[in-house]
């Protein structure tokens, strides 16, 4: 029985000193955590918080200091994720990519209005998200100017079909762009046309000369003339 009580005393003495040298270097983390706090280097003082906690819950310095870090930390990472997000959006949106630029900036948008608002970061956020607003509205103004020059390129290397194709994946069509097209649709229909007259053409390359004549708009002044020749395309099917 003696020797019981003192094999308990023993382990109770070792206990204890495992809990003092936890306890001790807990207190140590979030003494040091708080300095790196009153630093304002925040991050890695959110790391010694945790830290402290790991090894004693009821540190109450570190379970006060944890929550205000965690708010400063993940307000930082969320304002950071939206400025990328809107920084891509907007080059998207130079690019003439309106779709893809909205999709970006409403998510950065969304994010920075999801900061908490006890946030340090949250006045920034705001900023930012007048500037999303600002640059949203500007590039769906712009946006089919800047996809109408991108589809010019094309026209500059001589590949018509293609601008003839980027020109209808803009969104708003406007009338300038619904001429070009339509200007483009004769051009390419002329290029099967001169090519089946020339006897070099087949009834496949006929065929598609009507496809592209029967692309010109009524507004067009070629349509008289795309509507002739695709009757004269039809006698050589």
């Amino acid at each position: 029985m003696k020797r019981f009580l003192i094999l308990l005393a023993v382990l109770a003495v070792a206990g204890y000193g495992v809990y003092y040298t936890f306890t001790s270097k807990s207190y140590e983390l979030s003494r040091e955590a708080e300095k790196l706090y009153n630093e304002g280097k925040y991050r890695e003082a959110y790391r010694l918080a945790d830290e402290a906690l790991n090894l004693n819950k009821l540190n109450r310095k570190a379970i006060a200091l944890r929550p205000k870090l965690r708010r400063i930390v993940e307000g930082e990472d969320m304002l950071n994720e939206a400025k990328t997000l809107y920084e891509d959006g907007v080059n998207l949106g130079l690019e003439g990519k309106v779709d893809e630029a909205k999709l970006k900036l409403s998510r950065a948008y969304k994010i920075a209005t999801d900061i908490p608002g006890l946030s340090p970061s949250k006045p920034e956020a705001k900023e930012l998200m007048k500037k999303i607003n600002r640059d949203t509205e500007l590039i769906i103004e712009r946006g089919p100017e800047v996809q109408y020059r991108e589809a010019m390129k094309y026209v500059g290397g001589g590949d018509l079909t293609r601008a003839y194709e980027a020109l209808g994946n803009i969104d708003q069509q406007n009338e300038k762009i619904q001429r070009k097209r339509s200007e483009l649709a004769y051009q390419i229909g002329m290029q099967r046309y001169e090519s089946v007259i020339s006897g070099m053409g087949n009834k496949g390359i006929a065929q598609d000369g009507i496809y592209w004549f029967s692309a010109v708009q009524q507004f067009d002044e070629n349509y008289a003339d795309a509507q002739y020749k695709i009757s004269e395309l039809k006698k050589l099917k």
